[in-house]
């Protein structure tokens, strides 16, 4: 990809849960994909769970910072998430473009609608990760140190999340994990339409 040229972005949504940190995290230990993509991190006020580093998993940051960033113009786009705000920073879509390289983000369908209507559908790629059903969805929610409240405040935004999905140019079911990322990244790397199983 030349430099200069307009970057694609790939969004991935997705309930929490479903394995979208992890496909990433690994997708990117690829020499493949780490040639042609580079992955922006998310802004968050939400609290850091156990094995998050600041930085490398989200940028964590305060409340306050967070809206006075958003009236600085930092983000290109954020969303209220339940009780905490996420956004994600024009740096990384900068930083794509000047290096000639794609950029995938990890945000949610709201935020992944946003950039359809901002950079158009040429430039952006939707892909939605769920589970195989809502009992492995919440069986997967219940292995995080999250309280039961919260799991199914989650579990009701999965439901929202997985109505919207519909929109979306790809739907993976993640029941494999490694063929779930050879899914993705064929996506990635062909682009192949349909709904993978």
């Amino acid at each position: 990809m030349e430099k200069n040229i307009e970057p694609k972005v790939f969004v991935i949504s997705g309930p929490g849960g479903v394995g979208k940190t992890s496909l990433l995290k690994k997708l990117f230990l690829k020499k493949s994909i780490k040639a042609k993509f580079i992955k922006g991190i998310t802004c968050t006020t939400r609290e850091k769970r156990m094995g998050e580093r600041h930085n490398r998993d989200y940028i964590f940051t305060t409340k306050e910072d967070f809206l006075k960033k958003k009236n600085e113009n930092y983000f290109i786009e954020t969303e209220k998430v339940l009780e905490n705000y996420y956004g994600t920073p024009r740096f990384f879509y900068e930083k794509a473009e000047k290096s000639g390289k794609n950029l995938v983000l990890c945000i949610d369908v709201k935020g992944g609608k946003t950039f359809k209507q901002i950079f158009g559908k040429k430039h952006v790629i939707t892909i939605f990760i769920t589970a195989p059903d809502e009992k492995e969805l919440k069986k997967r929610m219940n292995k995080r140190v999250d309280s039961s409240l919260h799991i199914k405040k989650r579990l009701q935004l999965a439901k929202k999340e997985i109505e919207l999905s519909d929109c979306y140019d790809y739907k993976i079911i993640n029941d494999d994990f490694n063929d779930t990322m050879k899914t993705l990244e064929s996506i990635f790397l062909e682009k192949i339409p349909g709904t993978y199983r």
